[in-house]
């Protein structure tokens, strides 16, 4: 995506100017994480390199060593612990392997991105993408929403009758293109919420230019974009939640930022 400034949460008093970067298509699947448990990645045997996914712009953004102790010792204690309330995780490969994976604490996403050849997006970076930019979209595809472009309300598996189930959760890119925002990122509202690198809290950095906000209460990491479950409020580019760092939840999963190549013009 081609750098700019826009005002995130959609209101003027948060300017932001944000560096060109890369954000993935799609959120993180069941198979693209299994490649990376089962590799023995992001755990207390095998963590990133200190310093690894730092943001180019940003200053002390990547990889703490300190947060190591906070990954699963091993392979083995991984597997168990991604068994959460709602996860898709299975311990072999099933059906599930294109839904997106949930139940990772923001450690493992940050390692696993890490591992993937990217980083953890800044939640300016996220709300650019979503945004579409100085466009300043509601939704990422627009300004209305309904069930036809983004899995949430308990709307996406088409049973507007039934309760809310995990079958709403459907696999990455369902609701593709329709639901897709400017740069062709899908289901940056709903289905699976999204982490960011950023500490949530009160308000936002300001002034912008290529931010995050990595002091604070870091008990908390910001999730953007809405889940399944939530109203169409939740998954507005104007919403912001947050999750402790440590919790596993079925419902929060993240995508990658990548740099854009040394030789590439912005």
């Amino acid at each position: 995506m081609p750098g700019g400034t826009f005002d995130r949460l959609n209101t003027p008093m948060y300017p932001a100017t944000v560096s060109a970067f890369r954000l993935d298509i799609y959120e993180i699947t069941v198979g693209r994480f299994r490649a990376f448990v089962e590799a023995g990645k992001g755990t207390q045997a095998d963590p990133p390199v200190s310093g690894a996914g730092t943001h180019p712009q940003i200053r002390e953004s990547g990889w703490n060593s300190g947060w190591n102790s906070e990954l699963a010792p091993d392979k083995s204690a991984l597997k168990v612990a991604l068994r959460c309330e709602y996860s898709h995780w299975t311990d072999f490969p099933e059906q599930n392997e294109r839904h997106p994976m949930t139940c990772m604490t923001w450690f493992e996403a940050f390692a696993f991105c890490i591992w993937d050849g990217g980083r953890l997006p800044t939640e300016a970076e996220w709300n650019y993408a979503a945004a579409g930019g100085a466009e300043q979209r509601l939704y990422p595809w627009g300004e209305s929403i309904d069930a036809s472009k983004a899995a949430y309300n308990c709307l996406g598996n088409g049973d507007h009758a039934a309760e809310c189930s995990i079958q709403d959760f459907l696999a990455v890119g369902s609701k593709s293109p329709d639901g897709d925002a400017r740069w062709g990122m899908a289901d940056m509202a709903g289905n699976a919420g999204e982490l960011v690198l950023d500490v949530g809290q009160l308000g936002l950095p300001n002034p912008c230019n290529d931010c995050a906000q990595l002091e604070g209460n870091t008990a908390n990491r910001v999730v953007r974009g809405g889940t399944a479950w939530t109203s169409g409020l939740y998954v507005a580019t104007d919403a912001q939640s947050a999750e402790n760092p440590r919790n596993r939840n079925g419902f929060v999963g993240a995508r990658c930022a990548r740099d854009l190549p040394v030789d590439a013009a912005p």
